[in-house]
């Protein structure tokens, strides 16, 4: 396996790829995903732009890509795709070493955002020595938008909802809390009284 920089002669392996991505993802949102043609020229527009995009070759085949980006003097991963039957062969990581082989040549820091549906995914940065920083993602409908299909979480006592996904892998406990979390909201429960009652519950372990 070796992974090269994007060059014209791979750009329809490069695009299939792109395509494969968006595919994958929606079928996990439940989302239906758009014309393939789109995706394929939202692909070579990429490409043209000067993103910095690897694909991971097994013989002739592409086996998966890395898309970077880089606004505001930083560096973004925008997608890691590996095909399904290459997974588990260490591709991914392969990939994104190369991607920040290339980004410590301009900067000292590679970020990306990652769905917190998506478990796997976060597993598999932090296993990389990826941490969690800074953003929140915030929505106000100007429609009815039928997002009923939710899981509550939170942050230092704030309300957050993420989308249901196909295929969910959270923990037992996982789910019962924010089943729990949901709960404590609907019934009038406050950033302060949800604070309150953690801080309790670790002051009591810590003792």
């Amino acid at each position: 396996m070796e992974v090269v920089p994007l060059d014209a002669s791979h750009l329809p392996e490069f695009q299939s790829l792109y395509t494969e991505f968006f595919v994958e993802l929606r079928g996990k949102q439940g989302w239906k995903p758009g014309d393939e043609e789109i995706y394929r020229k939202e692909a070579e527009v990429y490409f043209k732009c000067g993103d910095v995009i690897f694909l991971a070759l097994e013989g002739s085949k592409a086996a998966g890509f890395i898309r970077l980006s880089s606004r505001e003097g930083c560096f973004w991963v925008e997608e890691i795709y590996v095909r399904p039957e290459f997974r588990g062969r260490e591709i991914g990581r392969a990939l994104v070493e190369r991607a920040e082989e290339e980004v410590k040549k301009h900067d000292d820091a590679l970020y990306l955002f990652v769905l917190p549906q998506d478990k796997d995914a976060i597993g598999f940065w932090k296993k990389l020595g990826y941490g969690t920083i800074n953003t929140i993602e915030l929505v106000k409908d100007l429609k009815p938008s039928g997002r009923s299909a939710v899981h509550t979480v939170e942050l230092l006592g704030e309300r957050f909802r993420i989308f249901r996904w196909e295929g969910e892998r959270f923990t037992d406990e996982e789910r019962r809390f924010m089943e729990l979390l949901e709960r404590f909201y609907e019934e009038g429960g406050t950033k302060k009284e949800f604070l309150e009652l953690v801080n309790k519950a670790l002051e009591g372990w810590l003792e």
